[in-house]
């Protein structure tokens, strides 16, 4: 796609993907994972919380983070947090709960053991980021926030509620100077 802007391409990507997963529910439940009445702001926030209360102290000590709190970031909070939802949370959080998690859970009937494959293929997936590859501390860190999406969407299946909590961790990690 030459020419094609990245934010065009993932998003025709998006949509043609869950279009694709309309008539498969066992894969995607399209109608479960997109419902505004299933969203729960509530378990997107506590699971942030929950997070960062396990996930700082780990980020502070293995060096993931290193805080550089600014002004500008500051500023710039609402603007990313929006881009990170839409280019970012958003496509992860479709293919990584609402299909991979949910197929793994559908096939060995247990929760538990999903939600840690899930966060462990999502971590590794990460492998790639950074300067430095693989980055074993952002698949670490990956890894753990992992689980807590995984947390966030287990309620309801909704992939909207684990998005949430996504995106307020990718902007908290952003603002706190990764």
């Amino acid at each position: 796609m030459a020419g094609v802007p990245p934010s065009v391409a993932i998003a025709s990507g998006m949509i043609a993907g869950v279009l694709a997963f309309r008539s498969r529910p066992d894969i995607l439940d399209v109608s479960a994972a997109f419902n505004l009445r299933y969203v729960s702001l509530r378990e997107a926030f506590l699971n942030f919380v929950a997070f960062a209360a396990i996930g700082l102290p780990l980020a502070l000590a293995i060096g993931f983070i290193k805080p550089e709190l600014s002004i500008s970031n500051l500023k710039s909070i609402p603007a990313s947090a929006a881009a990170i939802l839409l280019f970012n949370a958003l496509p992860e959080e479709i293919f990584f709960r609402g299909i991979l998690q949910h197929v793994i859970e559908s096939a060995l009937k247990s929760k538990t053991v999903a939600a840690i494959l899930a966060a462990v293929i999502f971590g590794a997936a990460h492998l790639n980021n950074g300067p430095a590859t693989p980055n074993y501390k952002y698949f670490v860190m990956a890894t753990v926030a992992g689980l807590f999406y995984g947390r966030a969407w287990r309620n309801r299946k909704n992939v909207l509620t684990s998005t949430l909590t996504h995106t307020m961790v990718n902007t908290a990690w952003r603002l706190l100077g990764r």
